[in-house]
């Protein structure tokens, strides 16, 4: 292991020593939390943490002076600063996920420039040379601050999987976030919801996360070099959401000209990173599905698991409408995403970067329908024509354009300019034709058509300032201004609009934390976020309030409190009959109210030098939920927006048990949740509390990774879970109205008054490393997804045509073998 230790001169000109003085008056005044000088004999030391290999910089990085309580994080640039160190040989530790740690001696009385700490990534244990003894974690870490999560994207890697690597399905095997949602990509946190979650990609807001129906999240782990995870009592930078935050930041791009390039039974990848010139870096990552080119067996598993049809099998055992039948269904299918980013760093303490992304799903499922023997088919002097035309797009574009200055050691600003869109098109039509060949003349024809769209536009502009007021202090503030537009059009038959909205929005936001550092072992940090929101004229105050306290060294209380409001929803469309089809809506105080949730988290962890073992409890309060039903057949006439939206509350509640190996060739951990999500809806269950559709009482999932040998890793995870709570329609009828017209009901259970059937499934990955050439290294991997084939029910399908109601279990994927192949250069 090689740990490598750089000087860079210390320049600080005297106009900008004026400018962060006035800022320190102008912002905090001159009371207790003015400017506070070291005392004597104390320095501050600050520097940057970087790759050894690429000089990629590592954000978020643990930098600690051994034996003291002094200590710091590296911000989203890889900068950091200790302030108060005594002016002495001092041993410095620095320690990132998925890196060797490193410690190393400096003399603090002769140091008069930053820092510059090159980390070397972590390879095989067995292979390194260990010249510092240092604690390491692997995959993921946790503890260290309440329901924080930081995870590896390159040590992700090892997992099994479906497909490519994917930071989202192996998020869903953390604590705290469902491991049983095989339809969607999305994450659900502590009982939150996938549209609860901020989700953002170099301070560009995802909407979607998901690739083919869910089964794929929308992010290529070779793009992005950092993932923080905050489960609840989140810090006051961030703002608009109930649940969670995923921040992601995406890689600068090397030093040298580096690249990898993979291929797998669904898609290919390939990444490109380059230096430009001695200031700048680009990066460029592409992945492609190829399943409109070639259909593998893992492709048509996937597909026939979410569309529930057979792929390219003639359906000639019964009759379609009219004697039809549909012919075989040849879908054409892809998706693709697109990162780049290219960074220039015109001097030591500036950093400018645009990044770009760009993912779309594409699904033809277009089909022409063939005469078959029915009531009217068996004619022969009768014809038939009849097409369908089914599209659906859906996908995310994104730019964000950042400049960063370290303006001093204790001073640095972030500002930045996002722009981001979500789209979902869905367009279904078709026509059926009966005519009579002799006469030829129409007997009887017939036109159908469903048209969804969903388009969701954001402009944000967002300024964040870091003060490093004093070895007690670190100060965040900043402010940020985002403008929405969203508009939704759900029309059918060309005439019934089922709802059509066309929203503007605008939202402004400040906020201000302290991380202040009581005594040695007790860190509190209060906060304050504000946001004005215009649809509904009204000011929003958020308070925040989290806190960590040593016990012992290695044993931590930690607590954390916080308000939130979320001002767009991803709605729920409850259609019992005809599947969900969520969409977005700005809350506008009527149909769509703002959310709003209180978190309550308490903590405790043990952080022993090979193991962690750590437990939280946590309770939200939630407010201005939104549910979307058509529990009638929409056909019959308009309907009115008040018909179709309720509101109501709820509460979620759990506790979460961990226990982490960290270090050796056998790591991983085993977690279990226990939860309830509970809503009440006035209009709906009688008013009566229902558990939530995402309520799932017990969680169980195991995961670990081996390094059998120089050239072999293996993983295997696996997950319980008990059955998901759903409704279900018991009879369908008429109605005849006092105005002759007839309305058709739905009677339906209790509100998600039954249970699915408890969820487990095995999965196994393993993987062969050998050289390619001088230069390159290959990796070879063999994955199976649901080892032993176990047969998950997704969801219950009803028909309502039969008496009793006939139902099938929809089940999940089965055994489904995947292979890979990767080479990087």
């Amino acid at each position: 292991m090689r740990v490598h230790l750089m000087f860079k001169r210390k320049v600080l000109p005297a106009t900008n020593r004026g400018l962060y003085l006035a800022a320190m008056v102008i912002f905090l005044g001159l009371g207790p939390w003015g400017l506070v000088s070291e005392a004597y004999g104390q320095k501050t030391v600050s520097g940057i943490v970087r790759d050894a290999n690429t000089g990629e910089t590592l954000p978020n990085a643990s930098v600690l002076v051994v034996g003291t309580a002094l200590g710091a994080a590296t911000n989203v640039d890889g900068f950091f600063v200790l302030l108060g160190v005594p002016e002495d040989s001092v041993v410095i530790g620095f320690r990132y996920l998925g890196y060797s740690p490193a410690e190393f001696k400096i003399d603090v009385r002769t140091l008069n420039r930053p820092l510059d700490v090159l980390l070397e990534p972590v390879t095989a244990s067995f292979e390194e040379e260990v010249v510092v003894t240092a604690e390491r974690y692997q995959m993921m870490k946790t503890a260290e601050n309440v329901s924080q999560l930081t995870v590896s994207p390159k040590d992700l890697a090892v997992l099994p999987t479906a497909g490519d690597v994917d930071i989202f399905r192996s998020l869903q095997l953390m604590p705290g976030i469902s491991g049983t949602n095989e339809g969607s990509a999305g994450l659900f946190v502590r009982g939150g919801t996938p549209d609860q979650n901020l989700v953002l990609l170099d301070g560009m807001t995802v909407y979607h996360v998901d690739h083919f129906y869910g089964f794929f999240s929308a992010f290529n782990a070779d793009a992005i070099k950092d993932v923080q995870v905050f489960k609840g009592g989140y810090p006051a930078k961030y703002g608009g959401r109930t649940s969670s935050v995923v921040d992601l930041t995406g890689r600068t791009g090397a030093n040298v000209f580096a690249g990898h390039a993979s291929v797998n039974l669904l898609s290919a990848n390939a990444t490109i990173e380059a230096p430009i010139g001695a200031k700048s870096s680009l990066l460029l990552s592409a992945r492609r599905s190829y399943t409109d080119i070639l259909e593998s067996g893992v492709y048509s598993s996937i597909y026939e698991t979410v569309t529930g049809e057979d792929l390219n099998v003639d359906q000639t055992g019964g009759n379609g409408p009219f004697g039809q039948q549909s012919a075989a269904v040849e879908p054409n299918f892809y998706f693709y995403d697109v990162n780049a980013r290219l960074t220039y760093r015109p001097s030591r303490k500036d950093v400018l970067a645009l990044s770009f992304y760009n993912g779309k799903d594409h699904l033809d499922k277009s089909r022409e329908l063939i005469p078959g023997a029915g009531n009217f088919g068996a004619e022969a002097n009768v014809s038939i024509d009849s097409e369908l035309a089914d599209f659906t797009d859906w996908g995310n574009i994104g730019v964000s354009t950042k400049w960063s200055r370290q303006w001093t050691p204790r001073f640095y600003t972030n500002a930045l300019v996002a722009y981001s869109n979500y789209f979902s098109d869905y367009d279904r039509n078709g026509f059926v034709e009966r005519r009579d060949a002799d006469a030829d003349t129409v007997l009887f024809a017939n036109t159908f058509s469903t048209v969804e769209n969903n388009d969701v536009q954001d402009l944000t502009l967002k300024l964040e300032n870091e003060w490093r007021l004093s070895q007690n202090h670190n100060v965040e503030f900043g402010a940020q201004y985002t403008a929405s537009d969203v508009t939704y059009n759900f029309v059918r038959d060309d005439t019934l609009g089922v709802l059509s909205r066309d929203q503007l929005g605008r939202q402004f936001s400040a906020y201000v934390q302290d991380t202040w550092r009581v005594f040695p072992g007790l860190t509190v940090t209060p906060g304050l976020r504000m946001a004005h929101y215009d649809q509904v004229d009204q000011t929003y105050l958020e308070p925040r309030l989290a806190m960590k306290f040593n016990l012992t060294p290695r044993l931590h209380l930690k607590a954390a409190y916080g308000d939130y409001n979320q001002f767009v929803a991803r709605v729920v469309n409850e259609n019992v009959t005809e599947g969900a089809r969520d969409f977005w809506l700005l809350a506008d105080g009527e149909d769509v109210g703002v959310q709003g949730a209180t978190h309550y988290v308490a903590g405790l962890s043990y952080d022993a030098a090979n193991w962690l073992f750590d437990v939280e409890a946590y309770y939200k309060d939630l407010s201005g939920l939104t549910e979307f039903s058509l529990r009638f057949r929409p056909s019959i006439r308009e309907i009115s927006a008040d018909e179709l939206f309720f509101t109501g509350d709820g509460i979620a509640r759990g506790m979460e048990f961990l226990i982490q190996k960290k270090t050796g060739r056998f790591t991983g951990w085993l977690s279990y949740t226990l939860a309830e999500v509970e809503h009440t809806f006035a209009d709906l269950n009688n008013g009566a509390p229902f558990p939530a559709l995402q309520d799932q009482e017990h969680e169980l999932k195991l995961v670990n990774s081996f390094e059998i040998n120089e050239q072999w890793l293996g993983s295997m995870t696996w997950t319980y879970a008990s059955g998901k709570p759903y409704t279900a329609p018991e009879s369908f009828y008429d109605i005849e109205l006092v105005d002759g017209s007839v309305q058709s009901y739905i009677h339906v259970s209790g509100k998600n008054d039954r249970r699915l059937p408890a969820y487990h499934r095995l999965d196994l990955a393993v993987h062969y490393l050998f050289p390619v050439g001088e230069a390159a290294k290959g990796k070879l991997g063999f994955s199976i997804f649901n080892l032993y084939n176990q047969s998950n029910t997704w969801y219950k399908e009803f028909d309502l045509s039969q008496t009793p109601v006939t139902v099938t279990d929809v089940g999940f994927l089965g055994f489904t073998p995947n292979l890979s192949f990767r080479v990087d250069f």
